[in-house]
């Protein structure tokens, strides 16, 4: 059986899924890898060598073709589709497809009705996006928790005994990652991570962003991380990423807005203190339970809302004004939220991320060997 473990979207994906392709390499069984771009690359070797014996074979999609045409002439980075309908040919040779994108639903029908598509997810937040009638294409499904197994399930966009639980993939590499990490400041203060979110309608970038920045230039009491979503620049021009960059406050203010850092939890895991929008890195950062703070920078009636579950698990500050006292409540108040954040965490990543990865390999293969099961009984 040929499994190809497939990454067309995000480098950060990587993170996602290969560590499943490591652990299902592990039982014996072979598998490849493909990746869009030389950046998809640099991230899966980081995988490659935190497990020892895992050598698979990588394949580097989009270098010629229409994908090739684009990106020659910079109107598309990363060309999913364009990439997906010229490695066709390739991707027809598989019996499978791991993905951790959804776009390649579009070109499920152009696949071979024995290859399998299946689905590991990129995050484990609250947003209603991880409801998307796309996943009704996989034909198997991994979830990260209880909490999102049951959303998908009332929604109707994974059915019974076609998807398994297995817990938080990402969460389950990082030890291997951490090790050697140095602190992200030498001074001893505490570190507050800023991480907005990349949507616009839902970020607090616009309204606070600069404005937090100036604040903390401006203290001796907090470093600062500025580490937004690496989307929410993705398409911003040389000028812009450089007027913000410039912002940056040697010893004291860190603005990243590109690195593989953005995705590799430097920040999140080596931060005291989280601040943020919506974005889904509050449940990589309370792998450790610690204080958050929540911006409402658009004025969101948000109790009661399940788009927002993570906002109960801390303060909310609806004027930056009053930043600098949340700031300072927040050790003392963490303990109001201690315990909601554990049970949040547990629901969205399935307890213990330890294992995950395992989980996830055991249970595509045990999919594959019950549908090759299947196919056999009706031939």
């Amino acid at each position: 059986m040929r499994i190809l473990f497939l990454f067309v979207g995000e480098p950060h994906h990587v993170f996602h899924a290969l560590p499943i392709a490591a652990e299902m390499a592990a039982t014996g069984q072979k598998v490849e890898v493909a990746v869009a771009s030389a950046d998809h690359l640099r991230v899966a070797e980081q995988v490659v060598q935190a497990y020892p014996g895992f050598a698979p074979r990588i394949t580097l999609l989009g270098q010629k073709g229409f994908a090739r045409w684009l990106r020659d002439k910079g109107l598309f980075r990363n060309p999913r589709l364009p990439i997906l309908i010229d490695a066709l040919p390739y991707l027809r040779q598989f019996d499978a497809i791991v993905v951790p994108e959804r776009t390649t639903t579009a070109i499920r029908h152009f696949l071979p009705r024995r290859t399998r598509l299946i689905f590991t997810p990129h995050g484990a937040g609250d947003r209603a996006i991880m409801l998307d009638p796309r996943d009704r294409h996989f034909d198997f499904v991994l979830v990260a928790g209880e909490k999102s197994e049951q959303r998908l399930l009332d929604a109707g966009t994974i059915r019974q005994g076609r998807y398994a639980v297995n817990g938080y993939v990402k969460l389950d590499l990082m030890p291997r990652l951490q090790a050697a990490r140095a602190s992200l400041f030498a001074n001893g203060r505490p570190t507050v991570l800023y991480a907005p979110h990349f949507k616009r309608d839902l970020s607090s970038w616009d309204r606070f962003g600069r404005d937090i920045i100036d604040w903390f230039a401006g203290q001796d009491r907090y470093n600062l991380v500025v580490a937004p979503h690496v989307r929410l620049f993705a398409e911003a021009s040389d000028a812009e990423r450089a007027a913000v960059a410039e912002l940056a406050v040697p010893g004291k203010i860190l603005i990243d807005l590109a690195s593989d850092r953005l995705f590799d939890m430097s920040y999140t895991s080596g931060a005291d203190i989280y601040l943020g929008d919506v974005s889904s890195q509050v449940y990589e950062f309370l792998a450790t339970p610690r204080p958050c703070l929540f911006l409402n920078a658009h004025g969101v009636d948000w109790q009661g809302d399940p788009d927002y579950l993570f906002w109960t698990l801390g303060d909310v500050v609806n004027d930056l004004a009053d930043l600098p006292d949340a700031l300072e409540q927040a050790p003392a108040r963490h303990p109001l939220y201690a315990a909601a954040q554990s049970e949040r965490l547990a629901e969205s990543i399935g307890g213990n991320p330890a294992g995950a990865a395992r989980r996830g390999a055991d249970a595509i293969l045990g999919f594959l060997a019950m549908d090759a099961g299947q196919d056999k009984s009706e031939a």
